[in-house]
């Protein structure tokens, strides 16, 4: 729903009450008119207070939407640095992880070779 068009309505709303309720009393001419006056007064000052407040949360509204854009940029930018910062710390160890492997991988290979080597020899020549 519209929010102008909810306040435009329920300012009408308390117009026709207020309007309805003022002709119905027993009052005279001028007392009538200064009571419709001074009610008509007080509807406007309300309504400027309610357009002011409006105006104030839509305000702060964006003044939050604009912080929280920012803090999710600041979060998203120290994260990634963060996260650099990891891989380059990381990326020796990593390295000499691979290093390692191959050793190990080498080794097995040799160890491997050794047995088969060892079984050849072992078996008698037919």
């Amino acid at each position: 729903m519209n929010v102008k068009s909810f306040l435009l309505g329920l300012t009408a709303g308390f117009a026709a009450g207020a309007a309805g309720t003022l002709l119905s009393a027993p009052q005279s001419g001028q007392e009538l008119r200064g009571t419709i006056r001074h009610t008509k007064d007080h509807w406007r000052e309300h309504a400027l207070e309610i357009q002011m407040n409006l105006q104030q949360v839509k305000e702060s509204i964006q003044d939050v939407s604009k912080e929280g854009k920012e803090s999710i940029l600041t979060v998203a930018s120290e994260l990634k640095e963060s996260i650099q910062a990891w891989k380059r710390e990381a990326d020796p160890a990593i390295h000499n992880l691979q290093e390692e492997l191959a050793a190990i991988q080498a080794t097995m290979e040799e160890l491997e070779r050794s047995i088969k080597q060892d079984a050849r020899e072992e078996q008698p020549s037919t």
